[in-house]
């Protein structure tokens, strides 16, 4: 830029660069000429009974919707962006409408076999740290830091875990739970995680004849801080009606009492089903390669972590899932995808076969 001497000869003002404002000008037109991405999502009002963290009867929810036009899924934008709601041909297949009830999420605990007076006859997942999804740290849910969708086929979303235990766990430099901008003022507080979780749902064929699609969600679990997670128990679990009460796996061999291996189990699921020929219900699938783990089982209702936080019976709830335990390094993500199949058992032991090939 070149410099002018003022009138009374003792300074300098600058004189327009016209190279800069054709850099500039150019610089400006490839701006507009660029097409802005549309990420908006399509969002509705979701009915959900009032938690501590929410003080009215509704959430926000993002709605995707397979090519085929038979299933309709909702994540609740309130608690982790959780699959709060899968709806096949109109009905609903799972349960999101509790507080307590996420549909569908990823949960991970940690067991501390506390020593204390206060915890002798207790199970130690009392005092277990338990990073969570779709639900809240007293009145702090998992807060949503982004989203963005491809039109109805596709969501992306950010968010923080929290300690559904409050703590219990009594964790070295524990994170205080914040909810629109304020720390939480409960006692006990809730608090946050140190656990991030990307969620990205989509559609993927079914293989089979029906339904059309499956609903696929890849998530990632990153670790921000610099120490070793230590061993966890994943749960990859979902919460169905009452109603749906007949439960099968794919192995059932693989229980809390005699896990299996990811090396010789790459693929594996649990349905529930309206009827004893299990033609109408909702499975969760997981392949397991990318686990490399010697521990994984099917859950239900009887599992003691499932029983004892999330309350079947009381909540009239029947759940599905499957755990698989490992650990994460420090300052690192970890990918895995599972699935949310809805339809008849048949349709689902095929896509399994075809997930372990």
């Amino acid at each position: 830029m070149k410099m002018g001497r003022l009138s009374n000869g003792i300074g300098f003002i600058p004189r327009p660069c016209c190279k800069c404002c054709l850099v500039f000008l150019l610089a400006e037109g490839a701006v507009h000429a660029q097409e802005i991405p549309n990420v908006t999502c399509k969002v509705e009002n979701y009915e959900r009974s009032p938690g501590i963290d929410q003080k009215d009867n509704e959430v926000q929810v993002a709605v995707l919707r397979d090519p085929s036009g038979q299933q309709e899924a909702r994540f609740d934008l309130t608690h982790g962006a959780s699959l709060v709601s899968l709806r096949y041909q109109g009905k609903e297949l799972l349960s999101g409408h509790h507080s307590y009830s996420a549909g569908a999420n990823v949960s991970m605990y940690k067991v501390r076999h506390g020593t204390e007076e206060a915890l002798k006859g207790l199970s130690p997942l009392t005092s277990a740290f338990l990073p969570n999804q779709g639900q809240s740290s007293m009145d702090v849910p998992a807060t949503v830091a982004g989203v963005a969708c491809n039109g109805m086929e596709r969501i992306d979303a950010f968010a923080m875990m929290v300690d559904f235990g409050g703590d219990a766990s009594f964790k070295r430099y524990p994170l205080m739970g914040v909810w629109k901008g304020r720390l939480s003022g409960h006692f006990p507080p809730g608090y946050s995680t140190p656990y991030t979780i990307e969620t990205e749902a989509s559609w993927v064929p079914n293989p089979g004849k029906t339904p059309s699609y499956y609903l696929r969600l890849e998530q990632t679990v990153v670790n921000t801080r610099a120490d070793d997670s230590g061993e966890m128990y994943w749960v990859l679990l979902a919460a169905v009606p009452w109603s749906v009460g007949y439960q099968t796996g794919e192995p059932d061999s693989c229980t809390i009492g005699t896990p299996c291996r990811s090396s010789t189990t790459p693929a594996i699921a649990v349905g529930r089903y309206e009827d004893a020929g299990h033609s109408a219900g909702v499975a969760v699938v997981v392949p397991t390669k990318a686990w490399m783990t010697n521990q994984l089982y099917i859950v239900g209702n009887t599992d003691p972590y499932v029983g004892l936080w999330e309350a079947p019976e009381a909540l009239q709830l029947q759940y599905l899932g499957v755990v698989l335990a490992r650990s994460l390094a420090g300052s690192t993500g970890f990918q895995f995808q599972w699935y949310i199949c809805a339809g008849a058992w048949n349709e689902v032991r095929g896509f399994v076969t075809e997930l372990g090939h």
